[in-house]
């Protein structure tokens, strides 16, 4: 039945789309999106793959039926010129992009690299501009033969994008590498933002979303839902009943809802400030009021929404709290459901400074880690990479000490080089090991700060610096003077301007950035 209702949902889209004056490719493609989002997303992908194998296959025939050789020979011109651009052209705007947002030089180039290629959609949006007599006839062979070409050649650019990516590191001066590191480093600090800039930012997004749905509701109701229960005799008060009903929680949302919480409270316990505050709340009420009156006024008269207002104010003041405990149960059941698959499923965490990042593994029943600490494992000391969450089943230890057990099926989240994991990999199939232990479910974070001028941590080492018990985490990297030292020895003495790279609770290590910072 899964795999019908799938079918039945991806065909009703496309449907939907060729009605709207789409192509069929587009509704396919947005309902497997939705369904790609759902906590079913896994089984579906199994059920589907024999259905999506043999209508792929059916694809690629027909697409190489269309296809003539001679109009290749005859516009060999274009298709040149097309996989040159996508070989060097793409890349090239790639990498520079990446730089410029702050990514390393090498993850830049892996990234422009991978990217040289257009894919099999080009074919369906070629098709889709000849049915459309927009294109010229010479675009679909060259869209297609430009992508068997890349096609080929995206897994050689993808294998050769380190070679590359040394290379320029080779090539381009010390100066330059240091400050594209440097750039590097600083684009990815977080930018603080003053408390009322968070409020006002929710504030308009707020207002802006809700009041186009809530105006949107409204004209759709009376234009088109009222004409159907006007030959009643109470058409106009179903018609205000039913449209109540879909607007509560979207004026509810409008008037009341908040989501910075901190900011608020932090903006609240400043006394010159809660003035303004408070004007932000009441506009937020009356542009409520607002709308409501509108909705009245469009079904019955300026003196209807006037006392409609009035009313919806009663309401309010006698039943704010149920209502506000009503609306918060719904909210909180609706982003639980959208967030359960995302909850349900392994810590993924980002790519992390320089080229490490974090990679899970699973540790089999057979491995020799298996019973034993993280110390005794020395896990560390012969791959060189850190043990940053431990996961097993619900349960999850972030940043685990020494003295944590290993058992399993247990997942290790390891931060390391591409090299290091690589190794660590390889040794985990080969000896069928092991990871990991239970604990409370956390996020957690990598986050950097500089040692400054008087600082607490300045010639302390990092074993009696008291980073570990102040931030649940451990120091992973350190930069000092453009060299980058990765998983340093526990004795290992901070300078100043060292950039402290530190997995952990994201909160303590903020807090242990200021509290550093305040002694200068």
């Amino acid at each position: 039945s899964l795999l019908i209702v799938s079918l039945a949902l991806c065909f009703l889209m496309v449907m939907f789309a060729n009605t709207a004056g789409f192509s069929s490719a587009l509704g396919a493609f947005i309902m497997g999106s939705i369904l790609a989002e759902t906590t079913k997303a896994e089984k579906i992908d199994h059920l589907l793959k024999p259905v999506k194998d043999l209508f792929g296959a059916i694809f690629f025939v027909s697409v190489g039926m269309l296809l003539n050789p001679e109009m290749i020979v005859q516009h060999y011109i274009p298709v040149l010129l097309a996989v040159i651009v996508l070989l060097f052209g793409k890349p090239l705007f790639v990498i520079i992009g990446s730089l410029i947002s702050g990514q390393p030089l090498k993850i830049a180039v892996q990234s422009g690299m991978s990217l040289s290629q257009i894919g099999e959609f080009s074919f369906i949006i070629a098709t889709l501009g000849l049915s459309l007599n927009v294109t010229s006839e010479f675009l679909y062979p060259v869209a297609v033969t430009v992508s068997v070409i890349t096609t080929f050649t995206t897994p050689f650019m993808i294998r050769f994008s380190p070679f590359v990516s040394e290379k320029l590191e080779s090539i381009l001066p010390d100066s330059w590498n240091k400050k594209l590191n440097r750039y590097s480093v600083g684009a990815q600090n977080v930018a603080e933002e003053s408390e009322w800039k968070k409020l006002i930012r929710f504030y308009v997004i707020n207002v802006i979303i809700f009041s186009v749905v809530i105006i949107t509701v409204i004209l759709l109701s009376t234009s088109y839902l009222l004409p159907i229960f006007r030959e009643y005799s109470v058409g106009r008060e179903i018609t205000a009943l039913l449209t109540l009903m879909i607007l509560a929680p979207f004026l509810w949302a409008l008037a009341f809802r908040r989501t910075q919480k901190e900011a608020y409270a932090k903006v609240w316990s400043q006394p010159l400030q809660r003035g303004p505050l408070i004007v932000l709340i009441l506009t937020r009420i009356v542009l409520m009021l607002v709308y409501i009156g509108f909705l009245f006024y469009r079904l019955y008269s300026p003196a209807v929404a006037i006392v409609g207002v009035i009313c919806t104010l009663i309401v309010l003041a006698l039943f704010y709290k149920r209502i506000r405990n009503f609306y918060s149960r719904i909210e909180l059941r609706f982003l639980s459901n959208l967030n359960e698959r995302e909850e349900s499923q392994s810590v993924n965490q980002e790519l992390a400074p320089w080229d490490t990042h974090l990679s899970s593994f699973v540790l089999e029943p057979q491995s020799p880690y298996v019973g034993k600490t993280l110390q005794e494992s020395k896990i560390r000391e012969e791959f060189g990479v850190n043990i940053a969450v431990i996961e097993r089943g619900d349960l999850i230890l972030n940043v685990p000490s020494r003295d944590e057990r290993l058992y399993p099926h247990d997942i290790l989240s390891v931060i390391g080089t591409d090299d290091q994991l690589k190794k660590f990999r390889e040794y985990l199939d080969s000896s069928k090991p092991t990871a990991a232990d239970p604990g409370q479910k956390q996020k957690v974070s990598l986050q950097h700060f500089i040692v400054q001028k008087n600082s607490i941590l300045l010639g302390k080492t990092i074993r009696h610096s008291g980073i570990r018990e102040k931030t649940k985490g451990l120091v992973v990297g350190i930069e000092r003077k453009g060299q980058h030292i990765l998983n340093p020895e526990s004795d290992f003495e901070f300078e100043l301007n060292d950039i402290v790279w530190v997995v952990g609770n994201e909160r303590r290590i903020l807090v242990l950035s200021r509290e550093q910072v305040k002694q200068t």
